[in-house]
């Protein structure tokens, strides 16, 4: 609708248990929302109002809709998840490989028995699907960007979905520039620390036995 020199979209949400999830605490996630996009939303009852461009006024309206979603799943909404969907992009192409149909929606989702996973950039996204579409993926990039987290989450949600037989763990037996010599122990006590990654990684995504 329009209010004289005034845009205002506006969006229901029917239930208010989530709505109140949806804005946060004291409505940081709208603040949030308001500060990266310039517009203003002001809540009324179960009703979010959204003023600003319109351009603006469509992405917010897009990544309200889509937390929202996200909580009607059962799943929450931080920080790291609105991120996320300013960063990702809106749409999965066309034609993608019949492995990736568990990505409804344009969001890139990895199922497992304990979690769901859900990269968070576009470069995780794109490794992911390297991942499911190609029987060798490099992952190349800085320590703590995901790369061994999302590599077990994807063999995990293979294994399960009867996609391959089995699971085979390995490291090289040198690290870049370093040797095994001077650790303590025979070689499982040398390369047990290397392989930690990956059994914390497949802890957080296969139950216990």
């Amino acid at each position: 609708m329009t209010t004289g020199t005034l845009t205002e979209v506006s969006l229901e949400f029917p239930d208010n248990r989530l709505l109140i999830e949806l804005c946060g605490e004291f409505d940081r996630n709208l603040t949030d929302i308001e500060t990266r996009l310039g517009v203003q939303i002001l809540r009324r009852g179960n009703i979010l109002a959204i003023h600003g461009e319109p351009a603006a006024q469509a992405e917010a309206k897009e990544v309200l809709n889509a937390l929202y979603a996200r909580l009607e799943q059962g799943r929450s909404v931080g920080q790291g998840d609105i991120d996320r969907e300013f960063r990702m992009a809106p749409d999965e192409p066309a034609g993608a490989d019949a492995q990736m149909e568990m990505f409804s929606g344009g969001k890139v989702e990895i199922k497992t028995r304990r979690k769901l996973v859900e990269p968070r950039t576009d470069a995780q996204k794109a490794y992911v699907r390297s991942l499911f579409q190609h029987e060798l993926a490099f992952g190349i990039g800085p320590a703590g960007t995901g790369k061994t987290y999302l590599a077990v989450a994807v063999g995990v949600n293979m294994f399960i979905n009867g996609m391959v037989d089995k699971i085979i763990l390995s490291r090289p037996a040198v690290e870049a520039g370093e040797k095994l010599g001077f650790l303590p122990g025979a070689m499982e006590d040398k390369v047990d620390p290397y392989m930690q990654p990956l059994y914390d990684a497949l802890n957080d995504f296969l139950p216990g036995k």
